[in-house]
């Protein structure tokens, strides 16, 4: 699998820190591996479902050719939000189509997520995605922002911006 670095999600710049991306489909699954490079590791909650995203965190969106899209996320910590997105609105998901491992060395997390295309895209709709990274600062009191295929502003809810898979 071939690594792709993420970019700043606002400028499209190469990010920093760097964070490593790699994925393939293999017997009706979708594995994701991601290296998050210099994290402050900063989990949000332990519990899943919970506004993760308020944290470090990794992320995918998954788009299987409906009206929503499906959004998956996990921090170093290893907790998991699985959800899809429909009218703006996430509406919590029955986990079985997703797996997720978390684990940190040093300053750096790592995150496998395994997504079961068999239960969410049974039709084999073309899919397209996009891959993110939230990065929290504690000192600065802000955010990173990163993303595969930038959307250029504050927001990672812009569909127009996912990629073919």
């Amino acid at each position: 699998m071939k690594k792709l670095q993420l970019f700043d999600n606002r400028t499209g710049e190469p990010a920093n820190p760097k964070t490593l991306l790699s994925y393939k489909i293999k017997g009706g699954k979708l594995f994701f591996d991601f290296i998050a490079y210099d994290s402050s590791l900063n989990s949000y909650s332990n519990i899943n479902n919970d506004e993760l995203y308020k944290g470090d965190v990794v992320e995918v969106f998954l788009d299987v050719g409906k009206e929503e899209y499906y959004e998956f996320e996990v921090a170093p910590n290893g907790a998991c939000f699985v959800a899809k997105i429909s009218c703006k609105t996430p509406i919590f998901i029955d986990k079985s189509c997703f797996k997720c491992k978390s684990s940190i060395k040093n300053n750096d997390y790592y995150v496998t997520m395994i997504i079961d295309l068999d239960i969410l895209n049974p039709d084999n709709h073309k899919i397209r995605f996009n891959a993110f990274r939230i990065e929290t600062r504690k000192i600065r009191q802000d955010y990173i922002l990163e993303a595969l295929s930038p959307t250029l502003c504050d927001s990672f809810h812009v569909r127009e911006k996912f990629i073919d898979l």
